[in-house]
């Protein structure tokens, strides 16, 4: 009689990405697990058994602390990244992505010397590294090495001569040197071809306010601060322009916004130590730690929505199913969007074992993020509980065709910052 194998979903955990993993059977009459039945449980069911430990799957060919740290670098959330990059280090201290995306961090939150040497790290690790070398010419920019910038930029353009962050980054080197011409055209050329590149918009208000054309460089400041929120450059210039142009209400609710993101800047500082330790400690199954290290988080910033996200995921590990739905549900208030906080409410759901809710957060994750992987995965572990083979498949396919990883510069797809 051919084996037949009937996987249902049971949970391992990798902070803000869980992992449905499924289990089968052996043929010898072990069962797969229940969605939500704990690692004692399936131990003592195995004693009883006497079946082997279970085969195991999980989505990513990378640790998932990795995985998930390019992931929210790359779409911005570098305090929620940082963390997961540092770890990842520890294990891999040549990898050139990692070396670039945290040195991408260090130099976009000011620690300047950090971010020049571990950029170096990068291209001795991989001297062809074009994203080495754009971090580094923007290093150099930020502390007034303008002849080095201009060096690091040409041999960029000399490698890529087509490359769009050289041209943006020559062209704001334009602007801080006053060649404001230059540093005009440089930036319409880029917003030419990438019409939503803040940093392109940034340099482009820069050059018309240099050049005294108030209202444009306005519209471009706010068009900046329409694709980047946090961007502390447009906010500043938008102060400098609207007191010039004599709007002094503006001016101070332009001041209000700058002053608010200062302030969640200045708190990330203060809580940066407890965000890599909570996810060290999640990440070393210590989740007792990692609760409390998120909780002193939550304490100093409880609008930040990526730490309400880690309370969920630790709560799950903890198996309190309802505390980790509240903190996933604050995340949700504070971000709607995110599409991590929607798979793991799914992950939630589906461990009560509520699965067509669970169906509906993942399929919402699904909306939010088409690129986004894991929801697949999760849906196809849920497809399979239920014997639905064909949709099962169908999930399947989608998520091998989006989960290979892509094997270019971790700098490939940048977060927006302040230059």
């Amino acid at each position: 009689m051919p084996r037949s194998c009937t996987c249902t979903a049971r949970t391992a955990f990798a902070l803000g990405a869980a992992i449905v993993v499924w289990a089968c059977e052996s043929g010898d009459g072990t069962r797969g697990p229940a969605p939500g039945e704990t690692k004692a449980q399936r131990g003592e069911q195995s004693a009883r058994s006497g079946g082997a430990p279970p085969l195991q799957s999980r989505p990513g060919d990378e640790a998932p602390s990795l995985q998930t740290g390019f992931q929210l670098f790359r779409q911005g959330d570098l305090k929620g990244a940082e963390p997961h990059l540092v770890g990842a280090l520890q294990t891999s201290p040549r990898d050139r992505r990692i070396l670039e995306a945290l040195a991408s961090i260090y130099a976009r939150t000011d620690r300047f010397r950090q971010a020049e040497e571990t950029f170096h790290a990068a291209l001795a690790a991989e001297p062809a590294s074009i994203g080495a070398r754009l971090g580094l010419a923007a290093v150099y920019a930020d502390t007034g090495r303008y002849d080095e910038a201009a060096a690091t930029l040409a041999e960029v353009r000399r490698r890529d001569p087509g490359n769009l962050a050289a041209r943006i980054k020559g062209a704001l080197l334009d602007a801080r040197l006053g060649r404001v011409a230059e540093a005009e055209a440089g930036a319409r050329e880029a917003i030419a071809r990438q019409p939503a590149n803040a940093e392109a918009h940034y340099v482009l208000g820069l050059a018309l306010e240099q050049k005294g054309s108030l209202d444009e460089a306005t519209a471009e400041m706010q068009r900046v601060h329409d694709l980047s929120p946090s961007h502390l450059g447009a906010l500043s210039h938008l102060v400098t322009i609207e007191t010039r142009r004599g709007r002094r209400g503006e001016a101070e609710r332009w001041r209000k916004a700058q002053q608010e993101a200062l302030f969640r800047a200045h708190v990330e500082e203060r809580v940066r130590d407890h965000r890599i330790k909570g996810v060290a400690a999640f990440n070393g199954e210590d989740y007792t730690t990692a609760l409390r290290e998120f909780q002193e988080i939550a304490r100093e910033d409880p609008d930040d929505p990526q730490v309400h996200l880690h309370l969920g995921s630790t709560y799950l590990a903890l198996g309190n199913l309802e505390e980790a739905t509240r903190e996933l549900g604050r995340c949700l208030s504070l971000d709607p969007r995110n599409d991590r906080a929607l798979a793991e409410l799914g992950r939630a759901r589906a461990m009560a074992n509520r699965l067509e809710e669970a169906i509906e957060a993942l399929q919402r994750a699904v909306a939010v993020n088409p690129r986004f992987a894991e929801p697949h995965y999760y849906l196809a572990g849920i497809y399979r509980a239920r014997g639905e083979e064909d949709r099962f498949q169908e999930e399947m396919k989608i998520y091998k065709e989006l989960q290979s990883p892509s094997q270019g510069s971790a700098l490939e797809v940048q977060p927006e910052g302040s230059p």
